[in-house]
C-alpha cells in the first residue's frame, strides 16, 4: 500500500508541475483563470461559464467558476486551482485505469495506468486550468458508468441505478464546461436501453436515478435561468447550430484524431505552426531527438491499432476477451459516425478537442488493443518507450515553463489573487454577460496603448526554413497603466516599397509601467519574397498595474 502511495504521489508531482509549466497567457487559459478569480474577488454567484468565440456565446453555469475560484479562496496563491485540477484528473484517470485492468486481468497494469497518466493527451488537457482539462473527470465517470451499465462490459461494481446515476451526474457537468456534451446523450440512451431486458419497473428506477444524478450538478445552473429566463439564460450558444454538408473524408480523420487520444501524438502541443516548432526545437536542440521518437511512435500506433482492429475474430489473440473487443470495436465506430454526424449541425470546424470528451473510449479501445501485441518483448519495448515519453514530457516542461507558463511572469497574477483585483490581469471579452468591466476606465487612468508602448528597437533575420526570427526591445513608458497582449502587425514590403504580406498577432505577456523587455518572436514561414520590413504596436489591453512584490 506504501509503495502504491508513493508511486501515485510521484505521478500527481509530475502531473502538477507539468501543468504548472503548461500555457497560461494564453487568451483561453486566461478567460477560463479570470472567471474564477472575478468569483474569487467579488463573492458574486457566476451565471455563465466558457465562452464560445465562434458566436460570441457563453455556456451557461457556475460550474467552471466555481472549479477555479473556490481554490482561490481556499488557498488565495495562483497555483491553487491547478492543484484541485490535478487531483481530480488523476482520481478520474486512476479509476478508469483500475477498471480497465479488472476488464482485462492478463494485461500488464503497470502499462495501464502508466499509459493513461502520462501520454500526451492526458498531460495537455487534465493538467493545467483550460475548460477541456475540467471535460476529462466527468467524461471518465460518465463512461464508467455506461461500462457498468451494458452488459457485455459490466464487472458489477455499480449497480446500475448507481451507474445511471453518475452518467447523469457527468453529463450535466460537462453541460456547463464544453459544448460537447450532446455527444454523450446518445451514449446514455443506449446504454439505458440495454437494461430493458430487466423489465420497465427497472428501467423507470434507472431514469430516475440518471435523473437525480444529473440534478446535482444541474442545480449550479438554476440561478442563471432563474435570473435570465430559458432563452437569455442559454448564452446564446444555440447560435452555434448551423446545418451544413461535412466532406466524409472528416469520417477517416475523425477516427484518426480518436484513436490519437490514446496514442503519443505531440505535434499540436508545440507550437502554433510548422515555423514555431522548427525554432522551437533549434533552441531546445537537446529535446529534438526525443520529440522524433515520441512523434513517430504516435504516428504508427493509431494505425496499428486500425489494422489490428479490422481483423477477423479467428485472429484474435486468446487473451482477448472476445464479447467486449467486438462490443467495443462497434463502439468506436459508432462514435466516429456520431462525431461526423454532429459536425452537419454545428458552426465550428472538426476539431480533436471538440469531442475529448470520448477520449475514455480511446483509452480502453487501446489497452484491450494491447492483447493483440502483448509478449515478453513488447513489454520490455513498451516499457522503454513509457520511459521516452515520460523524459520528452519532463524535458518539454521545463523547456517551455519560461517561455509560457504562469512563471513566466507570476508576480502580476499573484497579486491580482491576493488584492482580489482581477483588472491586475485581464478583462472578460466585451461579448460576455455579466463579465464586469471589458476594459479599463480611461476617466479614472488615462492611456493610449498605440502612444504608450514604445519599439525601442526591433530587427529581423531568417530563421530555420525561410522562417521569419524577430528580436524587438518593448517599453511601457506610461506610469500609472499595464498593458498586456500587445497586438503588432508586421509589414512586409518589396523594392518599391509595395506591401506583399502583413501579419498580426499578440505578445502574451503584462507589462507593468516602465516595464521593458527584450523578445524573440517567430513571424512564420516567409510566403513571398521581400525587400524590408516593419514592426509596430497597434493596440493592446490596459490593466490597473500590480504593487511591488513583498520584500
Amino acid at each position: 500500500m506504501k509503495r502504491w502511495v508513493a508511486i501515485l504521489g510521484a505521478v500527481f508531482a509530475f502531473r502538477l508541475l507539468f501543468g504548472l509549466s503548461s500555457e497560461f497567457f494564453f487568451e483561453d487559459e486566461t478567460q477560463i483563470f479570470l472567471l474564477g478569480l472575478r468569483y474569487h474577488a467579488t463573492s458574486r454567484w457566476p451565471l455563465f461559464g466558457p465562452d464560445v468565440v465562434w458566436t460570441q456565446s457563453e455556456i451557461p453555469g457556475a460550474l467552471q467558476a466555481l472549479l477555479v475560484g473556490v481554490p482561490l479562496k481556499i488557498a488565495p496563491i495562483p497555483e491553487a486551482p491547478f492543484v484541485v485540477l490535478n487531483l481530480l484528473s488523476l482520481a478520474a484517470l486512476a479509476s478508469l485505469a483500475w477498471y480497465t485492468c479488472e476488464q482485462l486481468p492478463r494485461a500488464p497494469r503497470w502499462l495501464i495506468w502508466g499509459w493513461f497518466l502520462t501520454i500526451p493527451w492526458t498531460l495537455q488537457f487534465s493538467t493545467h486550468v483550460i475548460n477541456p482539462s475540467y471535460v476529462l473527470p466527468a467524461a471518465v465517470v460518465f463512461f464508467l458508468g455506461f461500462f457498468e451499465t451494458v452488459p457485455a462490459f459490466s464487472l458489477r461494481r455499480l449497480s446500475p441505478p448507481i451507474a445511471h446515476a453518475l452518467m447523469g451526474a457527468a453529463l450535466t457537468w460537462i453541460m456547463q464546461i464544453h459544448m460537447s456534451w450532446p455527444l454523450l446523450v446518445p451514449f446514455a440512451l443506449v446504454a439505458w436501453l440495454s437494461r430493458r431486458s430487466e423489465g420497465a419497473a427497472a428501467l423507470a428506477v434507472n431514469a430516475a436515478a440518471f435523473c437525480a444524478g444529473a440534478l446535482v450538478p444541474g442545480l449550479l445552473l438554476l440561478p442563471t435561468f432563474v435570473q435570465y429566463g430559458v432563452h437569455a439564460g442559454s448564452g446564446g450558444v444555440l447560435r452555434n447550430l448551423h446545418p451544413h454538408w461535412v466532406t466524409p473524408w472528416i469520417i477517416v480523420t475523425t477516427l484518426a484524431r480518436l484513436l490519437s487520444f490514446a496514442s503519443l501524438e505531440i505535434s499540436r502541443f508545440i507550437g502554433t505552426d510548422g515555423a514555431k516548432r522548427l525554432e522551437f526545437f533549434q533552441r531546445h536542440a537537446w529535446l529534438a531527438p526525443a520529440a522524433m521518437l515520441v512523434w513517430l511512435i504516435g504516428v504508427l500506433q493509431p494505425l496499428w491499432m486500425c489494422v489490428d482492429a479490422s481483423r477477423p475474430a479467428r485472429q484474435w489473440p486468446e487473451s482477448m476477451p472476445r464479447p467486449q473487443w467486438g462490443v467495443l470495436r462497434r463502439l468506436v465506430a459508432g462514435s466516429v459516425l456520431l462525431v461526423y454526424a454532429s459536425y452537419w449541425f454545428v458552426l465550428e470546424p472538426p476539431q480533436a478537442h471538440a469531442f475529448y470528451v470520448l477520449a475514455p473510449i480511446a483509452l480502453v479501445f487501446a489497452a484491450f488493443w494491447w492483447s493483440f501485441v502483448d509478449s515478453p518483448r513488447s513489454r520490455r519495448v513498451a516499457g522503454g518507450v513509457l520511459a521516452l515519453n515520460v523524459c520528452f514530457h519532463a524535458g518539454l516542461a521545463w523547456a517551455q515553463a519560461p517561455e509560457l507558463s504562469l512563471y513566466k511572469n507570476r508576480a502580476p497574477v499573484a497579486a491580482a489573487v491576493r488584492l482580489k483585483q482581477p483588472e491586475m490581469f485581464a478583462h472578460r471579452r466585451g461579448f460576455a454577460i455579466d463579465g464586469g468591466p471589458s476594459a479599463l476606465d480611461r476617466s479614472e487612468r488615462p492611456y493610449d496603448a498605440h502612444r504608450d508602448i514604445e519599439v525601442v528597437r526591433s530587427s529581423y533575420r531568417a530563421g530555420p526554413a525561410h522562417s521569419l526570427h524577430w528580436t524587438i526591445t518593448v517599453r511601457n513608458r506610461s506610469r500609472i497603466v499595464a498593458f498586456r497582449d500587445l497586438l503588432y502587425i508586421t509589414t512586409y514590403v518589396d523594392g518599391r516599397n509595395q506591401v506583399v504580406d502583413e501579419r498580426h498577432e499578440r505578445l502574451k505577456d503584462i507589462f507593468e509601467p516602465g516595464a521593458s523587455r527584450t523578445i524573440d518572436l517567430n513571424d512564420g514561414f516567409a510566403d513571398q519574397p521581400f525587400a524590408n520590413a516593419r514592426l509596430q504596436i497597434v493596440a493592446a489591453e490596459a490593466l490597473v498595474p500590480a504593487p511591488a512584490p513583498p520584500d
